[in-house]
């Protein structure tokens, strides 16, 4: 019986191919084994994550063999030895597979022909047609189809670099909107945080006059964590201020000053730095998320932001005089010190240098330094 009169084609997700390529397979598996005299055909695919074959597609093969054997050892039988040489075989074995459709269509002895699909000559899956004993094979259709296989095993290979292009696109997507979360709400909300034990205490005393303040202020970053929601559902990322970096750092100073009972101070004797608005943003995020972590977790009584730039580089640095850091890198850190990861991230895509050391006198310093004409003159 031919493959093709069976009526027993099964489609095959493949987890790493468009499932637009299926269709245009399975008709030229049809095609294949109908000129060929094949009773059945598949298609394997070696997976990159494991030392597997995994089935694709097949033509006549009922669906009771392909359920169990989807996956098989990549030095299984024909397969492994096809794959091995990177050359077609033609055999009469008794393979498991070989064996079970040869049950399953009463056929006896089955002829099986293996051959490689390549990607750029490197072997990445194989093409299996089954042969009753009796069907004579044309001398020339290994030759023919190991043309044919490298049209398939190329297209494939494309189609699962795309799908894995796709899922690195869409873990950045993530990575990005997870940062904008981070610098965008969640420092917002710490400070809110840091205040509500103020105000409880005011409370608690009956200073009404305390009370009132710290509730103020609370109100104030309720109105900016609602303000940079709406930035991030209609722009996917928080907007730089209208007025420039300058004006945005000494509102961060305002909203954070006093926080802990930390003091923050800003020297930048300078104009207003020439960057590009993203470099701004990226500027202002990290000063922000290393200003937070002042009054956060350095147990310091005063904290210190420098800006300077000369015609190439732009440089910022954040000081304080607390009990210094113990985990640079943020490796140890029981909270994973996201914002260090972010910091150095953003410091990346400034194409800038980023650390943090111990700060001479006691303390930590943060340190960004990147070239400034380089990003804003390539910025739209």
């Amino acid at each position: 019986m031919r493959a093709t009169e069976s009526g027993s084609l099964t489609r095959l997700g493949t987890g790493a191919a468009d499932p637009a390529i299926l269709p245009l397979l399975e008709t030229l598996l049809r095609a294949i084994a109908d000129y060929s005299g094949a009773i059945a055909a598949a298609v394997r695919l070696r997976d990159p994550g494991r030392e597997e074959l995994r089935l694709v597609a097949t033509v006549g093969i009922p669906a009771t063999m392909w359920r169990h054997k989807r996956r098989v050892d990549i030095n299984c039988g024909s397969c492994g030895a096809a794959l091995a040489h990177n050359e077609a075989r033609l055999e009469s074995i008794h393979c498991a597979c070989s064996e079970e459709l040869a049950h399953a269509s009463n056929s006896g002895d089955l002829n099986l022909l293996t051959i490689p699909l390549r990607d750029a000559q490197e072997p990445c899956g194989v093409l299996n047609l089954f042969f009753p004993p009796a069907v004579a094979i044309p001398e020339q259709l290994p030759a023919l189809l190991t043309a044919f296989s490298e049209l398939i095993g190329l297209t494939l290979a494309n189609s699962r670099r795309s799908e894995e292009q796709l899922r690195a696109t869409l873990q950045e997507e993530r990575r990005i909107l997870a940062n904008e979360v981070h610098d965008a709400l969640a420092q917002n909300i710490a400070c809110m945080r840091m205040r509500t034990p103020l105000l409880r205490d005011a409370i608690n005393r009956q200073d009404t006059q305390r009370a009132a303040s710290y509730l103020n202020e609370v109100e104030s970053s309720l109105v900016v964590a609602h303000a940079r929601v709406r930035e991030l559902i209609t722009h996917f990322r928080s907007d730089m201020s209208p007025h420039g970096l300058l004006p945005a750092l000494r509102e961060t100073l305002v909203e954070l000053q006093g926080l802990n009972g930390v003091e923050l101070a800003m020297d930048m004797n300078l104009a207003e730095p020439a960057l590009s608005v993203d470099q701004s943003l990226q500027v202002l995020h990290i000063a922000r998320e290393a200003l937070v972590n002042v009054v956060k977790h350095a147990g310091a009584k005063h904290g210190w932001l420098h800006l300077e730039q000369d015609e190439d580089d732009c440089r910022v640095s954040i000081e304080d005089d607390g009990v210094g850091i113990v985990d640079p890198s943020g490796t140890k850190s029981r909270h994973g010190h996201f914002g260090l990861n972010i910091m150095r991230e953003r410091a990346h895509l400034l194409g800038g240098e980023f650390s943090v050391e111990p700060r001479q006198g006691g303390g930590t310093r943060v340190l960004l330094s990147f070239r400034r004409n380089k990003f804003a003159e390539a910025a739209p």
